[in-house]
């Protein structure tokens, strides 16, 4: 349920900005431009290490972008789990007779439970595919924009989104490093301060 929640809330951020693109005359096949999209931002500016964009055509690029909000977004509810499924955690626990560590609780989490989370997945994928049929659509743009002011300060939402996403992504990658390497939950490898994970 927090996985829906948080993927339909922050689903109206979209990944093209610009005032052009939001105003009523704008036509529905925007041509997107790499330099100046949403998550260009200092120090890195356009950040694309590996050359992915270098040859894109618009509409790959917007399958990146929407790849890139995706996983931005389950990675924020990974860090959410794995610091709030722990037992030294302030967030109370739903489930007490889980291991801290995630890696742990995965080989824990019974056989109805995995299915239910893989449904829900599917469930999630098949309303995106479909979203994204509508000519309107934008990458990452579950509910569309039209409730949401789209005034100068979007594109620094938009911003804020992928940035924290991004973030989000090399924490969960962290936290699963350290839990692998010590056998702890998150927290407690922050606080055991008497040994060094890397």
């Amino acid at each position: 349920m927090a996985l829906a929640l948080s993927v339909v809330s922050s689903s109206g951020f979209v990944a093209l900005q610009g005032a052009a693109l939001r105003s009523a005359a704008a036509p529905a096949a925007v041509s997107m431009k790499i330099e100046g999209m949403a998550g260009d931002c200092p120090p890195l500016g356009f950040f694309d290490p590996l050359g992915f964009s270098k040859d894109a055509s618009p509409e790959t690029m917007k399958k990146y972008r929407e790849a890139e909000l995706k996983h931005g977004r389950v990675a924020m509810l990974a860090c959410f789990g794995m610091i709030g499924a722990d037992t030294t955690s302030l967030i109370p626990r739903v489930f007490d007779g889980y291991s801290n560590n995630p890696l742990k609780a995965l080989t824990q989490c019974p056989k109805l439970g995995w299915l239910q989370i893989l449904t829900f997945i599917m469930f999630i994928e098949v309303l995106g595919i479909l979203n994204s049929r509508r000519p309107d659509y934008e990458p990452g743009n579950f509910l569309g924009s039209s409730q949401w002011e789209t005034d100068e300060g979007w594109d620094s939402y938009q911003t804020k989104e992928l940035n924290n996403g991004r973030l989000a992504m090399f924490g969960a990658i962290g936290m699963l490093t350290g839990s692998y390497i010590t056998g702890k939950g998150p927290i407690e490898v922050m606080t055991m301060g008497d040994s060094v994970v890397f």
